[in-house]
């Protein structure tokens, strides 16, 4: 898969995800990050992100970002990759009191931005934190298809878009 490509890995079970992972070539990286802010911390992000000019979707900023969900501890290639797909189906996000996705799905989206555009797809969208971030930074105009727990966007490049999602009034 992804053959002359580079593969990342961001995990937040290391030891669950070697075992089941065979690396088969140099271009793929498996790294260990923490995300300790439980789902219940969502709806206090999503306002912190309404509010703050910090949380623009500008990738230049990412690793600096004021953001509270901007995840500015990856690794460096992370940030300095244009990334064709990213995939957000971590950290766990199953109770309120385990870490959540949000800074997983912001990021995603701050990172889809840059260069071209990125495909991004997200898992476990039939559980709100999930269809919140989703919504709200990666844009529903933007989605291409859902399927069961899965939903694929292409967001386009936009290095200087002040907004994720069109505003639309009613």
């Amino acid at each position: 898969m992804n053959e002359g490509g580079n593969t990342v890995f961001l995990v937040d079970n290391h030891d669950r995800t070697t075992n089941k992972v065979t690396i088969n070539s140099n271009t793929t990286q498996i790294y260990n990050f923490n995300n300790n802010v439980p789902t219940k911390e969502a709806y206090k992000l999503l306002k912190h992100a309404r509010n703050n000019h910090a949380c623009g979707p500008n990738p230049r900023y990412l690793q600096s970002s004021k953001c509270k969900l901007a995840l500015k501890i990856l690794p460096a290639i992370v940030y300095e990759k244009n990334w064709d797909v990213i995939v957000v189906d971590g950290p766990s996000g199953d109770s309120t009191e385990s870490p959540g996705r949000m800074e997983s799905i912001y990021t995603a989206s701050v990172l889809a931005r840059g260069g071209n555009g990125s495909d991004v797809i997200v898992h476990d969208v039939d559980r709100m934190v999930e269809k919140w971030f989703s919504w709200e930074f990666l844009c529903d105009e933007n989605l291409l298809y859902s399927k069961g727990k899965l939903w694929h966007f292409r967001i386009r490049g936009h290095l200087n878009s002040t907004t994720f999602c069109p505003v639309t009034t009613g």
